[in-house]
């Protein structure tokens, strides 16, 4: 244990500087807060008073670091003298002096704060640093008499406003002129986002100094601002003049085409390209903006919803204007993932092609040796799985490089024939073993099913894992980005599932009504898109809605598939349901007050039973207490709570308790964890299922009365 006389009094020397700055009327000088702490702690000790090289003591830059911390944090301010603040006479009155003044509670506090934001600074220092250059260059064209955002710095850089203003105050990316770097509304930013050394000066009267405009609320002019456009057009200026280097690097990924007679990914990597299929007035003539853009596609997708026109465009500029030389390229198929660099500094049109297409040179790197979509970590897998055609990864760009570096030098792999039809990735040993069911060929038969059938239901009583394996089994069967979730409620309707009218605030602040796509119609216009891969909908509780009131007019195109239909909103545009598109419904059994599927619905669906005492759920607990070392008499439990349920009651098979109430680790690492998920879970749906009956629940179903039953002990 190091000597006490060898410690610094750090939690004595902060706390008495804020109780000095709390008692004085004005800011007070550094050397002045120095004196009056002294005067209150008295002298110093002989190790505290030792001094360094530059003559400071010990004690005083001890003090210096922690009031700079206590600054970063909002408790002190030092502009124009140091000034205690509304949060340090909080933080005084909140965390009071303690006996242990080595462990005192207001230091504790501090240290916790400071660790955070500088946790957040690292964070940010990271996800910058590839353009930390590029941040520097676009601030050494804030020249004087004007400044910039924070926002409009994040825009340049694909970041947000918060990394930028993190990363400008981290004491290791000190940019001299980065204090022109203010709020979006033209404040000068909190001590805690600026840099250390912009802490003691006016940076207001500096900047007034060379020319910028303050109003008496301390905003600068927005006349003298120099937003993200002029800034990219000065540093394309500079660039020209070799004053600059090049832009940052950027990531995208580019979907796979969406129509069968078009060249799948296997045709990209032999030919060394990407698409875009485009609508022929954007592939033809020439877009000279992203307003010039936007028309077009609006005139090109009238028969569209809006939100289908603004995906579009989004994805046009990208791929037009936005994606350039030396960017790097990901693209995925089937759960294998390519890596390419683009080598061509515009769009072309791809000729030979029904549709209009366009194409960009890219350079591939692991065409025979593809990456699996669920080995990689980081933000990949959820950016990848979207549903976008051209996606921005620059926020992946760090991990896309390393990747890039292992794959260099590859071939690329010889073409494989498009599918024509979507086809499951189908079931295998692995997916069995992840879901812990030790039948493969109840998955395969499930997997068969609903291939032929399109829609099915997973119903059982709560508890059987219909939830956990219908996403599980959907994401197997195709792409992450091809599955989608939606959660029925008694008030969900028509409109939330297909299409309605949606409030809109206009420019003018007034409200309008705007006809917007469902999650349904959404995902049934991307399955159209894309015939060739399976696009499956889960809808978890799906009798918990009116579901006649929600599925409308797809009571019948779920049964007629190659019928088409006006839909009630749109009555001037026919509505039919791709064949690639399958529903996979979840149901629970036990809740008698919500209703059951009507023979309409039930016609329509395959519905297939989830139950503990059933395959796959059979055993279920068991196997997954083997795969975690565990011995516990709770199946045992279960099984004869089950066998009473079903003897009592007169539906009791649909209450049932399923295995997954029981999967959970801290009911067998804690001391009571059984007891407590048995009062908390178990025993108050088993007082609903009997309320009318008075059957003493705890009698009959509590833990000591089964263990009597199956002769175990406690």
């Amino acid at each position: 244990m190091a000597d006490e006389a060898e410690t610094v009094r750090v939690a004595l020397f902060v706390r008495t500087t804020l109780e000095v700055l709390r008692d004085a009327p004005d800011p007070l000088h550094v050397q002045e807060v120095l004196s009056r702490v002294l005067k209150r702690t008295g002298p110093p000790t002989r190790y505290e008073m030792e001094s360094y090289k530059d003559g400071s003591t010990r004690w005083e830059v001890h003090l210096r670091w922690f009031s700079g911390d206590a600054a970063t944090i909002g408790w002190i301010t030092k502009r124009g003298g140091w000034a205690i603040t509304e949060a340090g006479l909080t933080a005084l009155e909140t965390y009071p002096d303690g006996d242990d003044p080595l462990h005192d509670p207001l230091i504790t506090e501090l240290k916790a704060r400071y660790r955070e934001i500088d946790q957040k600074r690292k964070a940010a220092h990271k996800n910058l640093s590839e353009v930390q250059r590029f941040i520097a260059q676009a601030i050494d064209q804030v020249t004087p008499g004007w400044w910039t955002a924070d926002a409009d710095i994040a825009e340049l850089t694909g970041s947000t406003a918060n990394e930028v203003r993190f990363f400008l105050a981290a004491g290791r990316t000190r940019l001299p002129t980065s204090y022109r770097v203010l709020t979006v509304e033209g404040a000068i930013p909190s001590e805690g986002m600026l840099h250390s050394s912009f802490r003691n000066v006016s940076l207001q009267q500096r900047m007034e100094n060379e020319g910028v405009d303050f109003d008496e609320e301390g905003f600068a002019d927005s006349n003298q601002r120099l937003t993200a456009d002029s800034l990219k057009e000065l540093l394309e200026r500079s660039q020209r003049e070799g004053m600059v280097t090049a832009p940052i690097q950027r990531a995208w990924m580019v979907r796979e085409p969406r129509t069968g007679n078009r060249p799948l990914v296997w045709g990209w990597l032999e030919a060394g390209l990407v698409t875009l299929d485009v609508p022929p007035e954007v592939g033809y003539g020439s877009v000279s903006s992203p307003e010039e853009l936007r028309q077009l596609v609006r005139n090109s997708y009238s028969h569209k919803s809006y939100a289908f026109q603004e995906r579009r465009f989004v994805e046009y500029d990208r791929f037009l204007n936005q994606m350039t030389t030396g960017d790097l390229i990901v693209t995925t198929s089937r759960g294998s993932v390519f890596l390419g660099t683009l080598d061509d500094p515009s769009a072309k049109r791809l000729p030979g092609t029904v549709r209009t297409s366009l194409s960009r040179s890219v350079d591939w790197l692991n065409g025979t040796r593809p990456l699996d979509l669920r080995t990689l970590s980081g933000p990949l897998p959820a950016l990848l799985t979207s549903q976008e055609h051209v996606v921005d990864l620059t926020t992946a760009l760090d991990d896309l490089r390393e990747l890039c570096r292992s794959y260099r030098e590859t071939p690329a792999a010889a073409p494989r024939p498009a599918r024509e039809t979507p086809q499951f990735r189908h079931v295998d040993d692995n997916l069995a073993d992840r879901l812990l069911l030790d039948d493969v060929d109840w998955l395969r038969r499930l997997e068969s099913l609903l291939m032929r059938r399109k829609q099915i239901i997973l119903y059982g009583p709560p508890g059987t894992g219909k939830t956990f394996l219908a996403q599980e089994f959907a994401r197997h069967l195709t792409e992450d980005q091809a599955v989608k979730l939606v959660q029925f409620h008694p008030s969900y309707a028509y409109e939330d599932f297909i299409e309605g009218f949606r409030p809109k605030k206009g420019e003018d602040g007034t409200i309008s009504f705007e006809l917007s796509a469902g999650p349904f119609r959404t995902l049934a216009e991307e399955a159209q898109d894309d015939p060739s891969t399976p696009y499956i909908l889960v809808i978890d509780e799906i009798n918990r809605a009116n579901l006649a009131k929600v599925f409308g007019e797809l009571y019948f195109l779920l049964e007629y598939r190659d019928r088409r239909i006006h839909m009630q909103y749109t009555p001037n545009e026919g509505f039919s349901l791709p064949e690639n598109l399958f529903i996979i419904g979840t149901m629970n059994t036990s809740d008698r007050t919500i209703s059951l599927p009507d023979a309409a619905m039930r016609r329509r669906f395959a519905f297939v039973e989830l139950h503990p005492s059933e395959q796959p759920t059979r055993g279920l607990l068991r196997r997954w207490l083997k795969n975690n070392d565990l011995d516990s008499e709770i199946p045992a439990l279960v099984e004869e709570l089950n066998r009473r349920i079903e003897d009592d009651l007169p539906e009791g098979r649909d209450h049932a308790i399923g295995p997954s109430y029981f999967m959970h680790d801290h009911i067998y690492e804690e001391a009571g964890g059984l007891e407590q998920v048995w009062s908390t879970d178990v025993l108050p749906l088993l007082r609903e299922m009997h309320a009318a009956s008075g059957t003493d629940v705890e009698t009959r179903y509590g833990l000591n009365a089964l263990r009597e039953a199956i002769g175990s002990g406690d």
